[in-house]
């Protein structure tokens, strides 16, 4: 019987190392591999968000007597998103006849106290609240800006438990209905999209999971390669051994990209919430959840805004898997599909914000690091008034119609009494970027006259308005050896006359006169203890003005004036709550003076003549702006500064105008930058 042949020795050992090489290989890559993926599913798990920190504007207090016009009250709650109705209004939604308002507010969590969804019923006449029930209340405030990180996402984590029982089910119903029971991959799923697309012979349905889909938006794939799918696949069956299924959900509603706003992008359910309906997630019917859910599939494709028709569709598509799999009866789907789309208006409020907004920042980092604010969730409660900065905005874009078009213009609104920053508009074009209230350092002429006559009332015992000063040229020897000699705007000297017409004529020589009895260095001090920074200035052209400031700094220097004392500087924030709504900080007013108030009055007194007789009775008689009315024309050489500061019982407005290449004008205070001041207030 003959041998079998062994199996050469080479060849044994060949397989064998050959066997042994491709193991080691599958170990040496797919060991590493399995660890790097372990790792991304442990980060996904551990993932802190970034919650950036909100601004918003005041809150709209409503009640009995208050000053407020239809326009005004119709304005605030299109830019919360209400939507108008002409039936019995809903939750966010309010109606509109005759002058008579109702409203069902949508409730906000206050640092004070939390508010629950209300209804409100106001008539106004004569631009005033005439009858309201309830006595007192109180819509949402606006949001007005944000503290983004680099990355530029927008998320407010919520828990599911506070999303609507239908959405959740609604989202695995569209998205993955075997969820509950796969761990991560449904191979059934994928079965049933390749045939799906084999028979359409393109890509028409995919087969990734919810736990897959988080995978993706987590890890920011953007290529459907096979490798990246069985990334997906072992992330996806990795991070269900780690997180439960509503963890899942959870983390999945939070992170989920649902659209842009610009260059922000929106995550998560709430902030998706508020940017197509402006409300609370809780709050948002079946039609709109159905609607969401849609837009994940592709924000871009199904973006309601852009494409009405086709988001439309897939909502009533979506609306219609909800009836199918039992998510909503056949009641609840007829009301859906017949609802609009319902989104918020607020968007396409023409509301500019960003000029604030540079204020806002520039006073939180005082307080807070950056850091802080674009992670940690604070919420920023400021003073901003958005229909008064809205209508500052309107002025400040109409400045080339009033006035030529090589000006620009820089405008402040205030609380006259508390010094509260309501409006700012730091130029008359929407695409400037330079913010002048707050940046541009102009020369501000006969603005610092109230300043020079009270200091002669505080530092100089016999001087009082009824005193008399002497309009003649005068020559000073200045420290450099030259003589300077100032002269009147109209050329000419008025003689002897009182202190009270000196200010209100606006008198340059005069003016001098009263520095000469204080004395430079007396007026430097009093200046510096109004919070001046005023340095290395011993020329007496200060007494007319010579000193420059930015348009927010002339702001809080007539603060005093429009406050009685009582305020010196202009806050922007009321106060700070961290993400749990606690009070972090509030805003104090700090005094660095001791001005007496008769005096104050003395020189209020006159700058209200100034408004009658003086430099500013434009606005009296040609304006019509109803008194008392007090202010302050200022005019440097060449007209290449304009200015006005005034104030009534309520608001105080500073304007400039001028050229950003400093060059002249035809403009005085009275001709330019007051006919912006006047057309501002007949709108408010």
């Amino acid at each position: 019987m003959a041998k079998k042949k062994k199996p050469k020795k080479w060849l044994k050992t060949l397989l064998t190392k050959g066997f042994i090489y491709v193991v080691g290989l599958l170990a040496g890559l797919l060991i590493p591999w399995y660890f790097y993926i372990n790792y991304i599913t442990d980060t996904i798990v551990q993932d802190q968000w970034d919650i950036p920190s909100v601004v918003y504007a005041r809150s709209l207090e409503l009640y009995e007597g208050q000053h407020l016009s239809p326009q005004a009250l119709t304005f605030e709650l299109d830019l919360l998103g209400y939507q108008t109705t002409s039936g019995q209004p809903k939750t966010g939604q309010y109606k509109y006849q005759n002058g008579v308002f109702w409203i069902e507010t949508k409730g906000f969590n206050f640092p004070d106290a939390s508010t629950q969804p209300q209804s409100i019923q106001l008539t106004i006449n004569q631009q005033e609240i005439q009858s309201m029930s309830p006595q007192l209340a109180r819509l949402e405030p606006p949001i007005i800006g944000r503290f983004f990180t680099t990355d530029f996402e927008n998320r407010l984590p919520i828990k599911l438990i506070a999303i609507p029982e239908i959405m959740v089910k609604g989202l695995q119903a569209v998205e993955d209905r075997d969820f509950k029971n796969h761990h991560g991959v449904s191979w059934y799923g994928i079965l049933r999209a390749a045939v799906k697309n084999l028979m359409a012979g393109e890509v028409v349905q995919g087969g990734s999971t919810i736990t897959q889909q988080l995978v993706k938006n987590k890890l920011h794939y953007s290529q459907n390669s096979l490798l990246r799918k069985l990334h997906e696949a072992l992330a996806a069956t990795l991070l269900e051994s780690k997180l439960s299924k509503a963890e899942i959900l959870e983390t999945y509603f939070n992170e989920v990209y649902w659209g842009q706003d610009g260059k922000v992008a929106v995550h998560g359910v709430v902030e998706a919430a508020q940017y197509y309906f402006a409300k609370p997630v809780e709050r948002l019917s079946i039609a709109e959840q159905a609607l969401l859910i849609g837009i994940v599939k592709g924000p871009s494709w199904y973006n309601p805004y852009r494409q009405t028709k086709r988001a439309l569709l897939r909502r009533d598509v979506v609306l219609n898997s909800w009836l199918e799999t039992g998510v909503i009866s056949q009641a609840q789907h007829r009301g859906a599909k017949t609802s609009a789309l319902g989104l918020s208006k607020s968007r396409q409020l023409k509301a500019n914000f960003d000029d604030y907004m540079d204020v806002v920042k520039a006073q939180i980092k005082q307080q807070f690091s950056l850091p802080d604010l674009q992670s940690n969730g604070l919420r920023i409660f400021t003073a901003m008034d958005p229909y008064i900065q809205f209508k500052t905005t309107q002025t400040a874009r109409k400045t080339s119609d009033w006035l030529d078009a090589e000006v620009e213009s820089a405008i402040l609104v205030s609380g006259a009494k508390n010094g509260e920053l309501l409006a700012v508009s730091g130029s008359k074009s929407a695409s400037s970027h330079y913010n002048r209230a707050l940046l541009a350092k102009r020369q501000i002429g006969s603005l610092i006259k109230p300043m020079v006559y009270l200091a002669g009332l505080e530092l100089l015992p016999s001087f009082s308005l009824d005193s008399t000063l002497n309009d003649a040229p005068i020559t000073i020897k200045t420290d450099d050896k030259k003589t300077w000699q100032p002269n009147n705007w109209d050329k000419k000297s008025m003689g002897t006359i009182s202190a009270e017409d000196a200010l209100v004529y606006s008198r340059n020589q005069a003016t001098v006169d009263l520095g000469r009895q204080i004395k430079l260095p007396r007026f430097i001090k009093f200046l510096q203890q109004m919070g001046l920074q005023v340095q290395r200035n011993n020329h007496p052209a200060l007494f007319l003005g010579a000193i420059e400031l930015t348009p927010f700094e002339v702001q809080h220097l007539f603060g005093i004036f429009a406050s009685r004392g009582a305020n010196q500087y202009i806050n922007t924030i009321r106060y700070v709550t961290d993400k749990n709504n606690k009070i972090l900080s509030r805003s104090r007013q700090a005094m660095s003076h001791s001005l007496t108030t008769s005096n104050i009055d003395t020189i209020n007194r006159a700058l209200n003549q100034i408004t009658l007789r003086g430099t500013a009775r434009k606005l009296t008689m040609s304006f019509g702006l109803p008194s008392p009315l007090f202010g302050k024309t200022g005019t440097t050489n060449q007209g290449k500064d304009s200015w006005y500061v005034g104030f009534n019982q309520e608001l105080l407005a500073t304007v400039w105008v001028g050229r950003d290449d400093n060059k002249a004008t035809v403009y005085s205070g009275s001709s330019g930058a007051l006919v912006l001041w006047g057309h501002l207030f007949n709108n408010l």
